[in-house]
């Protein structure tokens, strides 16, 4: 269970004046729970996974998962239990190694292996991974991963971050830079993923209608604080104009 209690972030604006971005926020999200998160730009929700991942430091409050204290580790320390796929399809692996050596080196995370070593595993295990890919990237096995499109980028960067079977994926506006269709591809290999390796997942996105079809929980963010949390029927219930007008209100 991740446990995100009375968190607040203040930045200072380029005047010096203090920015509150995070305002007390509490959210409980229960294990293997896929969650997509919405709201306005400036509104924190990519300083909440920035917190989460510990790559910036909260003001106040705490982050726990299960019996661990996030807040108390270092970043370095979370990345073996976190997992993370950014907006740009470039960087969720190393362009001038190619898709084998990326795998194997997912695989290998948090290990402490030289390149030799991570290098052991048959291709039979590594396309075990890149099975039901559409993108069909096992193809592409031995081909350096900066001749891949965007869409075969973002497929290998989301097989890499779950390889190790991590305890919380967060997912930061991770299809938006793709066109329509390769975008619809990437969130059903999302799906799969998630609910295939019961990953506790959060999924920071504006992309009103996968938040409305992917997820068991929707979650929209105003001035640092939740203004709308609905999961099961209340979630089914939603649409996209009753979403826009909340938007329209909190706006």
């Amino acid at each position: 269970m991740l446990k995100i209690n009375c968190l607040t972030k203040s930045f200072t604006n380029p005047y010096g004046e203090p920015n509150k971005v995070l305002s007390n926020l509490s959210i409980t999200i229960n294990d293997g729970e896929f969650v997509s998160i919405i709201g306005s730009n400036g509104t924190g929700k990519s300083t909440l996974l920035n917190i989460i991942s510990g790559l910036i430091k909260e003001s106040s409050g705490e982050i726990s998962l299960n019996d661990m204290t996030l807040t108390a580790l270092p970043e370095h320390s979370r990345t073996r239990i976190i997992s993370r796929v950014f907006q740009d399809p470039a960087a969720g692996a190393c362009p001038s190694m190619t898709v084998r050596e990326n795998l194997s080196l997912a695989l290998n995370k948090g290990k402490l292996l030289n390149l030799k070593r991570c290098l052991r595993h048959s291709t039979e295990t590594l396309e075990g991974l890149l099975e039901c890919i559409s993108l069909d990237l096992k193809k592409y096995m031995d081909v350096k991963v900066k001749y891949l499109s965007g869409g075969q980028r973002q497929a290998l960067a989301l097989v890499m971050a779950s390889a190790s079977n991590p305890q919380v994926m967060l997912l930061d506006e991770h299809t938006a830079a793709l066109d329509p269709k390769t975008s619809n591809e990437i969130m059903d290999l999302t799906d799969s993923i998630v609910r295939e390796k019961n990953i506790t997942t959060l999924m920071v996105t504006h992309n009103l209608k996968h938040a409305l079809t992917y997820g068991d929980r929707l979650i929209m963010l105003h001035k640092g604080e939740v203004v709308l949390d609905a999961r099961g029927e209340e979630k089914k219930s939603l649409t996209i104009e009753t979403i826009l007008e909340k938007f329209e209100y909190e706006i």
